[in-house]
């Protein structure tokens, strides 16, 4: 069997220090809730989630395939018990337009998340982006630039009535920190998994890159998994099981910047992005420029002040930030391409080197769903792989396991995998694909998932011949594994043989060499993923 595993339309169409248990380095310090204020903002950001609910519904049963309309029914009811994930207070045509600062919401898929007969979830292995935070240092910086000029702007000289707001708006940030809905993301997330697949048990496993924001995400969402009050200071909260170290010199399947040819010679990303601004920027830049006299804004200053719609929603406990309709929405799904371009060319299938980054992490994988030893030379560190302590496998491993990462990382993991790879690559001047597969937003939005289940059948179902397979799901939707033929397309599920041959990919070292100068063409890196190329078309 060829190494190929893909996915049709997923979505429906609109130094060195390893600590086991112990403390990650010291986080940046944060402004600590009063408990009586953490209760009302979840309280506030839990109300606001079931106000956006209905409009959220009503917006995906308008975009629903035909023939569908049962399956959603069986979606909604099979998740209905489940705790609600926080979320923004938009409209849908924006909060799921943010890119990479949209809020975690469930993906509407065309497969069902139903098992077959017979079927049940033997082990998970979670794959879960940080929550939502404030800008990093440099985007920060880029909007206080931007806020700087529109300071210059007269009350009384705002023409548009709407944009009132300008000239004393204001925005407060701590570099790269959790905001408080992103706690709540992490920690209902854990409450999630635990209700969803109880019958698992409680022990767990849990291992985060050693970076402030997820260290943090992982204790939240092991709080909640462990059924632990989320009303406590965060130096009260539970441990993640393993921080694994970061850095150019470090092994980390979940924080790869060990990439020496990446970083010299690659910045297609930058780049895709660039070529893509003067294709909607522009009217924008012109529009506000009348409507704001004295501000002189450039074509830069408006994404700054777009991502300022998803970051200032976060840091509200998810209160719709008024930047959030100052842009229309075509405007809003430009600028989730805009995002989407940069992503995919700098750390997916428009990077040669992203997908190598991404094997150990797929290897690691590998080595759960069969107990075995991890076989990898890329990213990982052979040290932890080989420590029990550090790497549990085997019949008394925990079933639960879970793994907390930034949106680049796991971005470069789901390349490695071969999984949701467009037909060809994105256009960088448009137009935007109507089956575009790579959404920043529905796949590495704040708070992000990705789970990939171990799923035994007896054999007195539909499926004598294998007991184990492999199951997808981001964000709640199964993603297609055509290669597994009818089994696949129906259930999104690949047996457990198939699956591992499919990943002969990372398996085979991932082309990780060329990160140190061997430089193979992007379709033969492409063409060893093998995500296999079929007609993307909408049901």
């Amino acid at each position: 069997m060829s190494s190929h595993l893909s996915s049709t339309n997923f979505f429906k169409s609109p130094a060195i220090e390893v600590k086991v248990r112990g403390s990650p380095t010291k986080p940046e310090a944060h402004k600590q809730i009063p408990k009586e204020s953490r209760r009302t903002v979840r309280n506030r950001v839990v109300a606001a989630a079931l106000l956006t609910a209905a409009s959220i519904l009503y917006f995906q049963t308008q975009y629903q395939p035909l023939g569908l309309e049962s399956l959603q029914v069986e979606l909604g009811a099979a998740q209905s018990n489940l705790p609600i994930l926080p979320a923004y207070g938009l409209d849908p045509s924006i909060a799921h337009n943010l890119g990479p600062y949209s809020a975690r919401y469930t993906v509407p898929g065309n497969i069902s998340s139903s098992l077959p007969i017979g079927c049940k979830v033997s082990m998970i292995n979670v794959l879960q982006r940080h929550g939502a935070r404030y800008p990093t240092n440099g985007t920060g910086e880029e909007i206080k630039v931007t806020l700087e000029k529109l300071k210059k702007v007269q009350a009384q000289d705002v023409i548009e009535p709407s944009l009132k707001f300008v000239s004393t708006f204001d925005y407060s940030f701590i570099p790269e920190q959790l905001v408080e809905f992103g706690r709540l993301q992490s920690y209902v997330s854990g409450q999630i998994i635990a209700k969803k697949y109880s019958s698992l048990g409680s022990r767990n496993f849990v291992r985060a890159a050693n970076k402030p924001r997820i260290v943090e995400s992982s204790q939240w969402w092991k709080q909640g998994f462990e059924g632990k009050p989320f009303d406590v200071a965060q130096h009260n909260l539970v441990k993640a099981d393993l921080t694994i170290p970061i850095g150019k010199h470090a092994r980390n399947p979940l924080n790869m910047e060990k990439c020496p040819t990446q970083e010299k010679k690659d910045s297609s990303g930058d780049q895709a992005k660039k070529d893509w601004l003067p294709f909607f920027v522009p009217n924008i830049t012109g529009r506000l420029n009348r409507y704001l006299p004295g501000a002189f804004l450039e074509d830069s200053d408006i994404i700054n002040l777009m991502n300022l719609c998803g970051f200032d929603t976060a840091a509200k406990d998810g209160k719709a930030s008024p930047w959030c309709s100052v842009f229309t929405d075509d405007e809003w799904k430009s600028y989730e391409y805009y995002h989407d371009l940069e992503k995919y060319y700098a750390n997916s299938y428009g990077s040669i080197y992203a997908p190598s980054l991404g094997a150990g992490w797929v290897n690691e994988l590998l080595a759960r769903l069969t107990d075995k030893p991890v076989e990898d030379h890329t990213t990982t560190d052979p040290d932890l792989d080989k420590n029990p302590d550090s790497f549990p496998i085997g019949s008394d491993a925990p079933r639960v396991f879970a793994d907390f990462s930034s949106d680049n990382s796991i971005m470069k993991i789901i390349a490695a995998l071969g999984i949701l790879r467009d037909h060809d690559n994105l256009p960088r001047k448009g137009p935007i694909p109507s089956s575009q597969q790579m959404v920043v937003s529905k796949v590495v939005p704040f708070a992000g998932s990705m789970v990939v289940e171990k799923i035994t059948c007896s054999a007195r179902t539909a499926y004598p011949l294998q007991r184990d397979y492999v199951r997808i799901l981001i964000n709640d939707a199964a993603v297609p594994l055509l290669s597994c033929g009818t089994r696949g397309r129906t259930f999104g599920m690949c047996s457990l043989d198939a699956f591992i041959e499919s990943q002969a990919f990372a398996r085979g070292g991932g082309n990780f060499e060329l990160c140190f100068g061997k430089r193979p063409s992007t379709s033969q890196v492409h063409q060893e993923i093998g995500a296999e190329i079929v007609a993307l078309s909408s049901p």
